[in-house]
């Protein structure tokens, strides 16, 4: 349906391109809105945009100062399979299971099969997800939203590494209960908003041992995914943890879910954290995890959010917006800028005190 761009509200959904005066388009379709968004489509004084009927989080869209409301006709032409959906419902669901494990039961396998495949299935349909998936977690709910965002991009790692597709759902489901033992901890100290002391960080360190506990005996997991599970906190220089192994015995499995939790963790918002841009989080991995992390797994995920095509926009972490004139394969996540407003030509390689801070649309 057609909106004005004062009545949008960040979570909308764009349902066509907005275009400019290229054959680029400004925002694509399909893309969630934020607040960086709303401000270029102000910029490029876009005076009404094509929107999805629903917002990301299900809840049909009102606006802002309009007393519109969506008929019930608009509401059936919706699609009730979207990807967002089969998110919000995995993340429902690991909920209740979370809380079931937290009361004493098991894990039952069915059910967290159940509603993992059919969001593993929908995310293989359009790989959009991977640039996105980071700003679907509410502050609030972010523990529930991480064990499902880490699931899909360890999937989505080992897929880009040759992994068939069984390895691939193995991979998903350690990374969707590598945090199952986070149960057996006091909700007080993992739901905690301050800085954990010595005595509660090292009760965190023992979620992994807890976690392996509990899948141990589940038949339909393999070997390496219990393992996996074990180890996704482990680096191969020895610092990680609970068993401070490295080297060759924390296996590639291990490695990818470790990628997986470190990235969604720096690039979602938490109680106790802003969320950081992709981008920025890809280069502090780099850099800071340097000799812990397999840089070939790493470089999978890198290659997937940072290989933008010329004439991206994107707006840099000083504000200004830019679209990327030329990529380096060798640095990808520093590509050459040309600014919108002056025309200066940035190196990103060069200017290591800015970064992209958002896509806005290519």
């Amino acid at each position: 349906m057609k909106v004005r761009v004062g009545e949008l509200i960040t979570g909308c959904i764009l349902h066509r391109d907005v275009m400019g005066r290229t054959n680029n388009p400004i925002i694509p379709a399909d893309t969630v809105l934020t607040e960086n968004h709303l401000e270029v489509l102000k910029t490029f004084l876009i005076k009404e945009v094509d929107i999805e009927n629903k917002l990301e989080n299900g809840e049909l869209f009102r606006g802002l100062g309009t007393e519109d409301s969506v008929s019930s006709s608009q509401v059936n032409t919706l699609s009730t399979h979207s990807f967002l959906e089969y998110y919000g419902q995995a993340v429902e669901q690991y909920k209740k299971e979370f809380l079931s494990w937290q009361s004493g039961l098991g894990i039952n396998i069915s059910n967290i099969r159940g509603f993992l495949l059919p969001l593993y299935e929908k995310a293989q349909e359009n790989k959009d997800w991977i640039r996105k998936i980071h700003r679907y977690s509410k502050k609030e709910e972010y523990f529930y939203h991480h064990p499902i965002a880490v699931a899909l991009i360890a999937s989505f790692i080992a897929k880009g590494l040759g992994y068939d597709n069984g390895q691939c759902l193995q991979i998903a489901l350690a990374g969707c209960l590598a945090d199952c033992g986070m149960a057996k901890i006091n909700e007080s100290t993992f739901m905690n908003t301050r800085t954990l002391n010595e005595q509660e960080w090292n009760e965190i360190k023992k979620h992994p041992i807890h976690s392996y506990q509990m899948v141990k005996n589940i038949s339909l997991l393999k070997s390496e995914t219990k393992i996996a599970i074990l180890q996704h906190h482990e680096r191969i220089d020895g610092s990680g943890y609970p068993m401070r192994e490295m080297g060759k015995r924390v296996q590639t499995q291990s490695q990818i879910i470790a990628i997986a939790d470190i990235y969604h963790a720096m690039t979602a918002e938490r109680p106790y954290k802003n969320m950081q841009s992709p981008f920025k989080s890809l280069q502090v991995m780099e850099e800071d995890q340097f000799g812990k992390l397999h840089i070939s797994i790493l470089k999978v995920l890198i290659s997937a959010i940072a290989s933008l095509p010329v004439g991206t926009t994107v707006k840099l972490s000083d504000g200004q917006f830019g679209k990327i004139i030329y990529v380096k394969q060798d640095a990808l996540l520093r590509p050459l800028v040309k600014i919108l407003d002056t025309g200066e030509i940035l190196d990103l390689e060069k200017n290591r005190n800015l970064h992209i801070d958002s896509i806005i649309g290519s």
